[in-house]
């Protein structure tokens, strides 16, 4: 009789054991579920917005950089030009640049032979701006020619003004003086705000043409 209530104690214990097994593996409910996935879909948006923020901040500042490299080295190549250049016209009406022409789109630049980006024989360069999207590219060609990437070189992009060339302001109207091309190239590459805006402005000389009186 004890023999058979020992062996009935073993069997109850299993019994529990297993019950307690069964009640274990049970898992999680339906609810707690959908909290667990709530909760990592909002730490997930967050990490992807704020790498979504990163890469854009990125793209940003790189468009930035390279809009004004171009600007600088078209400011370069614009000046060895027209310091070497015999003579400056504005394209539109085949004359020189004067206190009433205002800014201009185009200007025409006459390279005698053996200046350092025209070279060995006479070349006349056109530089002009051409519409692109909300903003204008700065493009070279050689004259005549029409104003495109089709014909010319671009050198520069998102340049907010479309007409560049004038003549400076304090211009002196009496004494020697080498005509002079007033520059100013404004580059933006956000269409809204002032933020982003990057200005090179200068007068070059024409050191190459006839002085004038």
């Amino acid at each position: 009789m004890l023999r058979r209530m020992g062996r009935d104690s073993v069997v109850g214990r299993f019994r529990a054991g297993l019950a307690a097994s069964r009640s274990s593996e049970a898992g999680f409910s339906l609810i707690e579920l959908l909290v667990t996935m709530a909760i990592l879909l909002v730490v997930v948006g967050t990490l992807t917005g704020a790498l979504i923020s990163a890469t854009n901040t990125e793209t940003d500042l790189n468009n930035r950089f390279q809009t004004q490299v171009q600007a600088r080295q078209a400011l370069t190549k614009l000046t060895r030009e027209i310091h070497c250049a015999s003579q400056i016209l504005d394209t539109s009406t085949g004359q020189p640049l004067t206190s009433t022409s205002g800014s201009v789109a185009e200007v025409t630049l006459t390279l005698p032979a053996g200046c350092p980006t025209g070279g060995a024989t006479a070349v006349t360069a056109l530089w002009c701006t051409s519409l692109a999207g909300s903003t204008y590219d700065l493009y070279r060609a050689v004259a005549p020619s029409t104003c495109s990437s089709l014909t010319g070189v671009r050198w520069a992009t998102s340049l907010v003004s479309a007409t560049p060339f004038s003549l400076p302001v304090t211009t002196t109207t009496s004494g020697v003086h080498f005509p002079l091309v007033h520059l100013d190239l404004l580059v933006n590459t956000r269409t809204n705000g002032a933020y982003g805006k990057y200005d090179l402005v200068t007068d070059v000389a024409a050191l190459n043409a006839q002085e004038r009186q």
